[in-house]
C-alpha cells in the first residue's frame, strides 16, 4: 500500500510500499487516483465489506475482512467515470506463499486450500512428509478467501507488475 500522507512523503515511505489493491475494476492506479473524490460510497456498498479508506483517503482492499465476491456493486454505486465495465478482468492479483506458511515448516494445514473456491491452491505430496502448497496461477481470481484464512498470514496478494 503505497503512503502518500505527508508523513509517508517526508520518511520516503511511498517509494517502498507495494501499490495499493484498489477495488475490483478500479483500473489503472492513476486514473483511479486522478478520478477517484474519496466520498467513501464504494466503501457503504461493498456487499463484502472489505473496501477500507486506505491512505490518503483512498479505497483500498483489505483481504484481512475477507474475499472479494466481484459482485462490482462498488463500481456501480460510484459517481465517478472510475471503475471499468463488469466484463472486463477486475485486476492483476497474483498469490504468493510466504516461508512462514505452516506447511513449510512440517505442521499440517490446509486452510488456504479449503477456503479457494475456484480450487487455485492443492496440496502435493514432499519429502518431508508434510503435503506442501501448490498454486494453480492460471486458476486464481484473485478473492483473497486464501488470504483471510491463514492462520499465520502467509499468503499475500500483489499486483503482477508490482517491483
Amino acid at each position: 500500500m503505497v503512503d502518500i500522507t505527508r508523513r509517508g512523503v517526508l520518511t520516503g515511505a511511498w517509494r517502498r510500499a507495494a501499490p495499493a489493491i484498489r477495488p475490483p475494476w478500479g483500473g489503472n492506479e492513476q486514473h483511479f487516483i486522478e478520478n477517484c473524490t474519496r466520498c467513501n460510497v464504494c466503501l457503504a456498498h461493498c456487499e463484502a465489506s472489505i473496501l477500507i479508506s486506505g491512505p490518503g483517503g483512498y479505497p483500498v482492499v483489505d483481504f484481512q475482512q475477507g474475499e472479494c465476491i466481484f459482485c462490482y456493486a462498488c463500481a456501480a454505486a460510484c459517481p465517478e467515470p472510475i471503475f471499468l465495465p463488469q466484463k472486463s478482468q477486475p485486476w492483476d492479483l497474483s498469490i504468493s506463499i510466504a516461508q512462514t506458511c505452516l506447511a513449510y515448516k512440517s505442521i499440517e494445514c490446509r486452510r488456504c486450500e479449503d477456503s479457494c473456491e475456484p480450487q487455485a491452491i492443492s496440496f502435493s505430496p514432499s519429502l518431508v512428509g508434510i503435503y506442501q502448497p501448490k498454486i494453480d496461477l492460471q486458476g486464481c481470481t484473485g478473492c483473497g478467501a486464501c488470504v483471510a484464512g491463514c492462520p499465520v498470514s502467509a499468503i499475500t496478494l500483489e499486483h503482477e507488475n508490482a517491483q
